[in-house]
Protein backbone atom coordinates (compact mmCIF):
# COMPACT_ATOMS: atom_id res chain seq x y z
CA UNK A 1 0.00 0.00 0.00
CA UNK A 2 1.23 3.56 -0.68
CA UNK A 3 0.57 4.53 2.96
CA UNK A 4 2.62 1.55 4.18
CA UNK A 5 5.51 2.54 1.93
CA UNK A 6 5.21 6.12 3.20
CA UNK A 7 5.34 4.99 6.83
CA UNK A 8 8.17 2.52 6.31
CA UNK A 9 10.24 4.92 4.23
CA UNK A 10 10.27 7.95 6.53
CA UNK A 11 8.13 8.47 9.67
CA UNK A 12 8.40 12.26 9.39
CA UNK A 13 6.61 12.12 6.03
CA UNK A 14 3.57 10.58 7.68
CA UNK A 15 3.60 13.28 10.36
CA UNK A 16 3.39 15.91 7.60
CA UNK A 17 0.63 13.93 5.87
CA UNK A 18 -1.36 13.56 9.09
CA UNK A 19 -1.02 17.29 9.83
CA UNK A 20 -2.16 18.12 6.28
CA UNK A 21 -5.16 15.88 6.75
CA UNK A 22 -6.10 17.70 9.98
CA UNK A 23 -5.84 21.14 8.35
CA UNK A 24 -7.85 19.93 5.36
CA UNK A 25 -10.68 18.78 7.65
CA UNK A 26 -10.63 22.14 9.48
CA UNK A 27 -10.76 23.97 6.12
CA UNK A 28 -13.78 21.95 4.96
CA UNK A 29 -15.57 22.58 8.25
CA UNK A 30 -14.96 26.33 7.93
CA UNK A 31 -16.17 26.40 4.31
CA UNK A 32 -19.38 24.48 5.06
CA UNK A 33 -20.02 26.59 8.17
CA UNK A 34 -19.59 29.83 6.19
CA UNK A 35 -22.16 28.75 3.58
CA UNK A 36 -24.71 27.11 5.90
CA UNK A 37 -24.70 29.11 9.11
CA UNK A 38 -26.04 32.36 7.62
CA UNK A 39 -23.19 34.21 9.22
CA UNK A 40 -20.40 36.42 7.92
CA UNK A 41 -17.80 35.13 5.48
CA UNK A 42 -14.95 35.72 7.90
CA UNK A 43 -14.33 31.93 8.40
CA UNK A 44 -13.42 31.67 4.69
CA UNK A 45 -10.43 33.97 5.22
CA UNK A 46 -8.92 31.50 7.68
CA UNK A 47 -8.57 28.78 5.02
CA UNK A 48 -5.69 30.50 3.13
CA UNK A 49 -4.04 31.17 6.48
CA UNK A 50 -4.21 27.43 7.26
CA UNK A 51 -2.56 26.63 3.94
CA UNK A 52 0.19 29.20 4.52
CA UNK A 53 0.80 27.99 8.07
CA UNK A 54 1.04 24.35 6.91
CA UNK A 55 3.69 25.28 4.34
CA UNK A 56 5.50 27.36 6.94
CA UNK A 57 5.29 24.54 9.52
CA UNK A 58 7.27 22.21 7.23
CA UNK A 59 10.29 24.52 7.36
CA UNK A 60 9.66 25.37 11.01
CA UNK A 61 9.66 21.69 11.92
CA UNK A 62 13.03 21.05 10.23
CA UNK A 63 14.58 24.19 11.76
CA UNK A 64 13.41 23.30 15.26
CA UNK A 65 14.74 19.73 14.93
CA UNK A 66 18.20 21.14 14.26
CA UNK A 67 18.02 23.33 17.37
CA UNK A 68 16.11 21.30 19.96
CA UNK A 69 15.24 17.77 21.00
CA UNK A 70 12.30 15.96 19.42
CA UNK A 71 10.15 16.22 22.58
CA UNK A 72 10.64 20.01 22.71
CA UNK A 73 9.75 20.34 19.02
CA UNK A 74 6.54 18.36 19.55
CA UNK A 75 5.55 20.65 22.43
CA UNK A 76 6.18 23.82 20.39
CA UNK A 77 4.19 22.55 17.40
CA UNK A 78 1.37 21.40 19.69
CA UNK A 79 1.11 24.92 21.13
CA UNK A 80 0.89 26.32 17.60
CA UNK A 81 -1.81 23.82 16.63
CA UNK A 82 -3.88 24.65 19.72
CA UNK A 83 -3.67 28.35 18.81
CA UNK A 84 -4.84 27.50 15.27
CA UNK A 85 -7.69 25.43 16.70
CA UNK A 86 -8.70 28.30 19.04
CA UNK A 87 -8.94 30.66 16.07
CA UNK A 88 -11.07 28.13 14.18
CA UNK A 89 -13.36 27.61 17.19
CA UNK A 90 -13.80 31.36 17.52
CA UNK A 91 -14.75 31.52 13.83
CA UNK A 92 -17.26 28.67 14.35
CA UNK A 93 -18.67 30.36 17.47
CA UNK A 94 -18.28 27.02 19.25
CA UNK A 95 -20.71 25.23 16.97
CA UNK A 96 -21.52 22.10 18.97
CA UNK A 97 -20.42 19.05 16.91
CA UNK A 98 -17.36 20.65 15.21
CA UNK A 99 -16.20 21.95 18.61
CA UNK A 100 -16.43 18.49 20.15
CA UNK A 101 -14.62 16.96 17.15
CA UNK A 102 -11.80 19.54 17.25
CA UNK A 103 -11.31 19.20 21.02
CA UNK A 104 -11.13 15.41 20.75
CA UNK A 105 -8.70 15.72 17.87
CA UNK A 106 -6.43 17.96 19.98
CA UNK A 107 -6.60 15.53 22.90
CA UNK A 108 -5.64 12.70 20.53
CA UNK A 109 -2.64 14.65 19.20
CA UNK A 110 -1.53 15.59 22.72
CA UNK A 111 -1.70 12.00 23.98
CA UNK A 112 0.16 10.64 20.95
CA UNK A 113 2.91 13.24 21.33
CA UNK A 114 3.05 12.67 25.11
CA UNK A 115 2.71 16.34 25.96
CA UNK A 116 3.49 16.98 29.64
CA UNK A 117 0.88 18.28 32.09
CA UNK A 118 2.56 21.70 32.61
CA UNK A 119 2.55 22.27 28.83
CA UNK A 120 -1.12 21.23 28.62
CA UNK A 121 -2.00 23.70 31.41
CA UNK A 122 -0.12 26.49 29.65
CA UNK A 123 -1.74 25.63 26.34
CA UNK A 124 -5.19 25.73 27.92
CA UNK A 125 -4.60 29.26 29.21
CA UNK A 126 -3.19 30.44 25.86
CA UNK A 127 -6.12 28.92 23.95
CA UNK A 128 -8.66 30.79 26.10
CA UNK A 129 -6.86 34.09 25.57
CA UNK A 130 -6.65 33.55 21.80
CA UNK A 131 -10.29 32.45 21.60
CA UNK A 132 -11.68 35.49 23.43
CA UNK A 133 -9.36 37.87 21.58
CA UNK A 134 -10.50 36.57 18.19
CA UNK A 135 -14.16 36.61 19.30
CA UNK A 136 -13.98 40.19 20.53
CA UNK A 137 -11.86 41.76 17.79
CA UNK A 138 -12.67 39.70 14.66
CA UNK A 139 -15.65 37.35 14.66
CA UNK A 140 -17.96 39.01 17.13
CA UNK A 141 -19.93 37.52 20.01
CA UNK A 142 -22.80 35.32 18.88
CA UNK A 143 -24.72 32.55 20.52
CA UNK A 144 -22.40 29.69 21.48
CA UNK A 145 -22.95 25.94 21.15
CA UNK A 146 -25.62 26.21 18.50
CA UNK A 147 -26.87 22.86 17.18
CA UNK A 148 -24.97 21.77 14.10
CA UNK A 149 -26.62 21.26 10.79
CA UNK A 150 -26.46 17.76 9.21
CA UNK A 151 -23.65 18.67 6.83
CA UNK A 152 -21.41 19.93 9.63
CA UNK A 153 -22.29 17.00 11.87
CA UNK A 154 -21.46 14.38 9.24
CA UNK A 155 -18.25 16.12 8.14
CA UNK A 156 -17.02 16.73 11.68
CA UNK A 157 -17.65 13.19 12.91
CA UNK A 158 -16.37 11.60 9.71
CA UNK A 159 -13.26 13.77 9.73
CA UNK A 160 -12.55 12.99 13.42
CA UNK A 161 -13.01 9.29 12.78
CA UNK A 162 -10.69 9.29 9.75
CA UNK A 163 -8.10 11.38 11.62
CA UNK A 164 -8.01 8.97 14.57
CA UNK A 165 -8.23 5.76 12.51
CA UNK A 166 -5.37 6.73 10.21
CA UNK A 167 -3.34 7.90 13.19
CA UNK A 168 -3.89 4.57 14.97
CA UNK A 169 -3.08 2.69 11.81
CA UNK A 170 0.20 4.58 11.65
CA UNK A 171 0.98 3.77 15.28
CA UNK A 172 0.25 0.06 14.84
CA UNK A 173 2.12 -0.11 11.56
CA UNK A 174 5.08 1.71 13.05
CA UNK A 175 5.11 -0.63 16.08
CA UNK A 176 5.16 -3.60 13.71
CA UNK A 177 8.06 -2.13 11.74
CA UNK A 178 9.98 -1.28 14.93
CA UNK A 179 9.34 -4.77 16.28
CA UNK A 180 10.82 -6.27 13.12
CA UNK A 181 13.79 -3.95 13.30
CA UNK A 182 14.33 -4.74 16.97
CA UNK A 183 14.23 -8.46 16.24
CA UNK A 184 16.65 -7.99 13.36
CA UNK A 185 19.08 -5.96 15.46
CA UNK A 186 18.70 -8.45 18.31
CA UNK A 187 19.62 -11.30 15.98
CA UNK A 188 22.53 -9.31 14.63
CA UNK A 189 23.71 -8.50 18.15
CA UNK A 190 23.55 -12.18 19.14
CA UNK A 191 25.48 -13.01 15.98
CA UNK A 192 28.16 -10.40 16.65
CA UNK A 193 28.43 -11.45 20.30
CA UNK A 194 29.00 -15.04 19.18
CA UNK A 195 31.71 -13.82 16.79
CA UNK A 196 33.24 -11.65 19.52
CA UNK A 197 33.28 -14.59 21.93
CA UNK A 198 35.10 -16.70 19.37
CA UNK A 199 37.59 -13.93 18.57
CA UNK A 200 38.15 -13.27 22.28
CA UNK A 201 39.79 -16.68 22.59
CA UNK A 202 42.69 -15.36 20.54
CA UNK A 203 43.36 -12.45 22.91
CA UNK A 204 43.81 -12.09 26.68
CA UNK A 205 40.43 -12.03 28.44
CA UNK A 206 41.17 -8.80 30.33
CA UNK A 207 42.22 -7.01 27.13
CA UNK A 208 39.09 -8.13 25.28
CA UNK A 209 36.87 -6.98 28.16
CA UNK A 210 38.62 -3.59 28.27
CA UNK A 211 38.04 -3.11 24.53
CA UNK A 212 34.37 -4.13 24.80
CA UNK A 213 33.86 -1.66 27.68
CA UNK A 214 35.52 1.10 25.68
CA UNK A 215 38.42 1.44 28.12
CA UNK A 216 41.05 0.44 25.55
CA UNK A 217 41.53 0.84 21.81
CA UNK A 218 43.05 -1.48 19.24
CA UNK A 219 45.94 0.74 18.24
CA UNK A 220 49.71 0.58 18.49
CA UNK A 221 50.66 1.94 21.91
CA UNK A 222 52.46 0.77 25.02
CA UNK A 223 53.25 1.88 28.55
CA UNK A 224 55.85 1.13 31.21
CA UNK A 225 54.55 -0.75 34.22
CA UNK A 226 55.86 -2.95 36.99
CA UNK A 227 54.69 -6.49 36.29
CA UNK A 228 55.18 -9.97 37.63
CA UNK A 229 55.98 -12.36 34.78
CA UNK A 230 55.48 -16.12 34.83
CA UNK A 231 57.09 -18.50 32.33
CA UNK A 232 56.76 -22.29 32.25
CA UNK A 233 57.29 -25.24 29.95
CA UNK A 234 57.18 -29.03 30.01
CA UNK A 235 60.54 -30.69 30.66
CA UNK A 236 61.57 -32.93 27.77
CA UNK A 237 58.57 -32.07 25.60
CA UNK A 238 60.69 -31.62 22.46
CA UNK A 239 62.10 -35.14 22.79
CA UNK A 240 58.62 -36.46 23.59
CA UNK A 241 57.21 -34.98 20.37
CA UNK A 242 59.48 -37.27 18.38
CA UNK A 243 58.15 -40.44 20.04
CA UNK A 244 54.39 -39.76 20.13
CA UNK A 245 52.00 -39.65 17.21
CA UNK A 246 50.55 -36.17 16.47
CA UNK A 247 47.10 -36.99 17.88
CA UNK A 248 48.50 -38.12 21.25
CA UNK A 249 50.84 -35.16 21.36
CA UNK A 250 48.00 -32.75 20.63
CA UNK A 251 45.84 -34.37 23.33
CA UNK A 252 48.56 -34.03 25.99
CA UNK A 253 49.36 -30.45 25.03
CA UNK A 254 45.74 -29.28 24.91
CA UNK A 255 44.90 -31.08 28.15
CA UNK A 256 47.87 -29.43 29.86
CA UNK A 257 47.23 -25.94 28.48
CA UNK A 258 43.52 -26.16 29.24
CA UNK A 259 44.10 -26.89 32.93
CA UNK A 260 46.87 -24.29 33.26
CA UNK A 261 44.71 -21.62 31.59
CA UNK A 262 41.79 -22.38 33.91
CA UNK A 263 44.06 -21.90 36.91
CA UNK A 264 45.41 -18.64 35.47
CA UNK A 265 41.83 -17.44 34.99
CA UNK A 266 41.02 -18.19 38.64
CA UNK A 267 43.87 -15.89 39.71
CA UNK A 268 42.86 -13.18 37.15
CA UNK A 269 46.18 -13.45 35.33
CA UNK A 270 46.75 -12.20 31.79
CA UNK A 271 47.66 -15.13 29.53
CA UNK A 272 50.00 -13.57 26.99
CA UNK A 273 50.73 -16.44 24.62
CA UNK A 274 51.40 -20.14 24.13
CA UNK A 275 54.68 -21.08 22.46
CA UNK A 276 54.38 -24.80 21.91
CA UNK A 277 54.42 -26.24 25.43
CA UNK A 278 55.64 -22.93 26.94
CA UNK A 279 53.22 -20.51 28.62
CA UNK A 280 53.83 -16.78 29.18
CA UNK A 281 51.58 -15.17 31.80
CA UNK A 282 51.85 -11.86 33.62
CA UNK A 283 50.12 -9.91 36.39
CA UNK A 284 49.68 -6.13 36.55
CA UNK A 285 47.98 -5.17 33.28
CA UNK A 286 45.27 -4.44 32.20
CA UNK A 287 44.04 -5.18 35.75
CA UNK A 288 46.20 -4.96 38.84
CA UNK A 289 45.75 -5.45 42.59
CA UNK A 290 49.03 -3.69 43.39
CA UNK A 291 52.57 -4.86 42.69
CA UNK A 292 52.90 -6.85 45.93
CA UNK A 293 49.57 -8.64 45.61
CA UNK A 294 50.22 -9.34 41.93
CA UNK A 295 53.50 -11.07 42.89
CA UNK A 296 51.79 -13.12 45.60
CA UNK A 297 48.97 -14.14 43.25
CA UNK A 298 51.51 -15.21 40.63
CA UNK A 299 53.46 -17.43 43.06
CA UNK A 300 50.25 -18.92 44.44
CA UNK A 301 49.13 -19.64 40.89
CA UNK A 302 52.42 -21.40 40.18
CA UNK A 303 51.98 -23.64 43.25
CA UNK A 304 48.44 -24.48 42.15
CA UNK A 305 49.76 -25.37 38.68
CA UNK A 306 52.43 -27.61 40.18
CA UNK A 307 49.82 -29.44 42.25
CA UNK A 308 47.51 -29.78 39.26
CA UNK A 309 50.39 -31.13 37.21
CA UNK A 310 50.87 -33.96 39.70
CA UNK A 311 47.26 -35.00 39.24
CA UNK A 312 47.57 -34.78 35.46
CA UNK A 313 50.78 -36.79 35.55
CA UNK A 314 49.14 -39.65 37.44
CA UNK A 315 46.17 -39.63 35.05
CA UNK A 316 48.42 -39.61 31.99
CA UNK A 317 50.49 -42.50 33.37
CA UNK A 318 47.32 -44.59 33.77
CA UNK A 319 46.50 -43.80 30.13
CA UNK A 320 49.89 -45.10 29.03
CA UNK A 321 51.66 -41.82 28.48
CA UNK A 322 55.07 -41.03 29.99
CA UNK A 323 55.38 -39.00 33.20
CA UNK A 324 55.69 -35.30 32.40
CA UNK A 325 57.12 -32.54 34.62
CA UNK A 326 57.18 -28.76 34.38
CA UNK A 327 59.63 -26.01 35.22
CA UNK A 328 58.55 -22.50 36.21
CA UNK A 329 60.30 -19.13 36.45
CA UNK A 330 58.92 -15.90 37.95
CA UNK A 331 60.33 -12.39 37.85
CA UNK A 332 59.07 -8.96 38.94
CA UNK A 333 60.19 -5.71 37.34
CA UNK A 334 59.42 -2.91 34.90
CA UNK A 335 58.38 -3.87 31.37
CA UNK A 336 56.76 -2.19 28.41
CA UNK A 337 53.28 -3.63 27.90
CA UNK A 338 50.93 -2.84 25.04
CA UNK A 339 50.16 -3.45 21.39
CA UNK A 340 53.07 -4.19 19.05
CA UNK A 341 53.06 -4.89 15.33
CA UNK A 342 51.31 -3.18 12.41
CA UNK A 343 48.03 -1.28 12.21
CA UNK A 344 46.34 -4.25 10.50
CA UNK A 345 47.94 -6.97 12.66
CA UNK A 346 49.12 -6.43 16.21
CA UNK A 347 49.77 -8.42 19.36
CA UNK A 348 49.27 -7.47 22.99
CA UNK A 349 52.44 -8.53 24.79
CA UNK A 350 55.29 -7.43 27.07
CA UNK A 351 58.88 -6.44 26.29
CA UNK A 352 61.68 -5.95 28.80
CA UNK A 353 64.54 -7.40 30.81
CA UNK A 354 62.32 -9.08 33.38
CA UNK A 355 60.34 -10.87 30.70
CA UNK A 356 63.63 -12.39 29.50
CA UNK A 357 64.65 -13.06 33.11
CA UNK A 358 61.50 -15.11 33.76
CA UNK A 359 62.23 -17.23 30.68
CA UNK A 360 65.86 -17.75 31.77
CA UNK A 361 64.78 -18.69 35.32
CA UNK A 362 62.43 -21.28 33.88
CA UNK A 363 65.29 -22.77 31.83
CA UNK A 364 67.51 -22.92 34.93
CA UNK A 365 64.82 -24.45 37.17
CA UNK A 366 64.93 -28.10 38.13
CA UNK A 367 62.08 -30.51 37.45
CA UNK A 368 58.84 -29.35 39.17
CA UNK A 369 60.71 -26.38 40.63
CA UNK A 370 59.45 -22.81 40.94
CA UNK A 371 62.39 -20.43 40.64
CA UNK A 372 61.82 -16.75 41.46
CA UNK A 373 63.97 -13.64 41.25
CA UNK A 374 65.20 -11.55 44.18
CA UNK A 375 62.66 -8.79 43.48
CA UNK A 376 59.78 -11.26 43.52
CA UNK A 377 61.10 -12.81 46.74
CA UNK A 378 61.00 -9.42 48.49
CA UNK A 379 57.25 -9.21 47.86
CA UNK A 380 56.31 -12.81 48.76
CA UNK A 381 58.79 -13.84 51.46
CA UNK A 382 56.33 -13.22 54.31
CA UNK A 383 53.70 -15.59 52.90
CA UNK A 384 55.71 -18.27 51.11
CA UNK A 385 58.50 -20.55 52.28
CA UNK A 386 61.45 -20.01 49.93
CA UNK A 387 64.90 -21.60 49.87
CA UNK A 388 67.87 -19.54 48.62
CA UNK A 389 69.79 -20.93 45.67
CA UNK A 390 73.36 -20.38 44.61
CA UNK A 391 73.62 -17.28 42.39
CA UNK A 392 73.64 -18.32 38.76
CA UNK A 393 74.69 -16.79 35.47
CA UNK A 394 71.91 -16.61 32.90
CA UNK A 395 72.20 -16.07 29.16
CA UNK A 396 71.55 -12.46 28.22
CA UNK A 397 71.58 -11.28 31.88
CA UNK A 398 74.64 -9.42 33.14
CA UNK A 399 76.20 -10.55 36.42
CA UNK A 400 75.14 -13.34 38.78
CA UNK A 401 71.44 -13.61 39.50
CA UNK A 402 70.23 -14.38 43.01
CA UNK A 403 67.31 -16.80 42.93
CA UNK A 404 64.97 -18.51 45.36
CA UNK A 405 63.10 -21.79 45.16
CA UNK A 406 59.46 -21.63 46.25
CA UNK A 407 58.47 -24.54 48.48
CA UNK A 408 55.01 -23.95 49.91
CA UNK A 409 52.74 -21.21 51.20
CA UNK A 410 52.59 -20.42 54.91
CA UNK A 411 49.04 -21.48 55.69
CA UNK A 412 49.06 -21.31 59.47
CA UNK A 413 46.94 -24.48 59.57
CA UNK A 414 47.48 -27.56 61.68
CA UNK A 415 47.83 -30.95 60.06
CA UNK A 416 44.47 -31.98 61.53
CA UNK A 417 42.68 -29.36 59.43
CA UNK A 418 44.73 -29.24 56.22
CA UNK A 419 42.95 -30.37 53.08
CA UNK A 420 45.89 -31.10 50.78
CA UNK A 421 48.32 -33.99 51.21
CA UNK A 422 51.16 -34.66 48.83
CA UNK A 423 53.73 -37.24 49.96
CA UNK A 424 56.10 -39.16 47.72
CA UNK A 425 58.64 -41.80 48.77
CA UNK A 426 60.24 -44.86 47.19
CA UNK A 427 57.38 -47.07 46.08
CA UNK A 428 54.78 -44.79 47.64
CA UNK A 429 52.99 -41.65 46.34
CA UNK A 430 49.96 -40.11 48.05
CA UNK A 431 48.08 -37.15 46.55
CA UNK A 432 44.89 -36.24 48.43
CA UNK A 433 42.78 -33.11 47.91
CA UNK A 434 39.88 -33.12 50.37
CA UNK A 435 38.34 -30.07 48.71
CA UNK A 436 37.33 -32.27 45.77
CA UNK A 437 36.00 -35.16 47.88
CA UNK A 438 32.29 -35.35 48.70
CA UNK A 439 31.03 -36.38 52.14
CA UNK A 440 29.54 -39.64 50.88
CA UNK A 441 32.95 -40.67 49.54
CA UNK A 442 34.71 -40.53 52.94
CA UNK A 443 33.87 -44.15 54.00
CA UNK A 444 35.34 -45.54 50.76
CA UNK A 445 38.54 -43.50 51.20
CA UNK A 446 38.87 -44.61 54.84
CA UNK A 447 38.40 -48.26 53.79
CA UNK A 448 41.10 -47.98 51.11
CA UNK A 449 43.57 -46.29 53.49
CA UNK A 450 42.88 -48.91 56.18
CA UNK A 451 43.56 -51.72 53.69
CA UNK A 452 46.82 -50.05 52.70
CA UNK A 453 47.81 -49.64 56.35
CA UNK A 454 46.97 -53.26 57.15
CA UNK A 455 48.93 -54.46 54.13
CA UNK A 456 52.00 -52.46 55.23
CA UNK A 457 51.75 -53.90 58.73
CA UNK A 458 51.45 -57.43 57.31
CA UNK A 459 54.48 -56.85 55.14
CA UNK A 460 56.38 -55.55 58.16
CA UNK A 461 55.61 -58.77 60.09
CA UNK A 462 56.69 -60.93 57.17
CA UNK A 463 60.16 -59.33 56.90
CA UNK A 464 63.03 -58.68 59.28
CA UNK A 465 64.92 -55.44 59.83
CA UNK A 466 66.95 -56.04 56.66
CA UNK A 467 63.79 -56.55 54.60
CA UNK A 468 64.45 -60.33 54.19
CA UNK A 469 61.34 -62.53 54.52
CA UNK A 470 61.26 -64.53 57.77
CA UNK A 471 61.28 -68.36 57.57
CA UNK A 472 58.35 -70.35 58.89
CA UNK A 473 58.59 -73.71 60.70
CA UNK A 474 57.84 -75.51 57.46
CA UNK A 475 60.74 -73.80 55.79
CA UNK A 476 63.29 -74.78 58.45
CA UNK A 477 65.52 -77.80 57.65
CA UNK A 478 66.11 -80.11 60.61
CA UNK A 479 69.60 -81.40 61.03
Amino acid sequence: MPLDRLIDKEPRQFVYFHRLMGYAILSLILVIYAFTAYSSNYPLYIVPLLVLYYLFSLKLDKWLLRKYEASTVKSILFVNEVIIASIVLAALHLNLVPTIAIVFGLLYVGMNNKISLPIVSLVGLISLLVFYACTYFIFGAEEYFEPSNPELTVLSLLGLMMFIVIGNYYQNRRLTVLSRQRQYYHNQMIRYIAFANQLSRYAPLQLWQSIMRGEAEAKIEYKRKKLTIFFSDIQGFTELSETLIPDDLAFLLNDYLSHMTDIAKQYEATVDKFMGDAVLIFFGDPNSQGVEQDAKSCVEMAIAMRQQMKLLRERWKKMGYPALHIRMGISTGYCHVGNYGASHRMAYTIVGRDANLAARLQSAAEVDEILISEDTHQYVKNEFMCVPKVPIYLKGIQGPVKTWQVMEKYTGKKSETQKWFDFEYKGFHLVLNLEEVQNYEYPELVEILEKMTQRIKTQQKMTNAQGIPRLTLDDEVSK
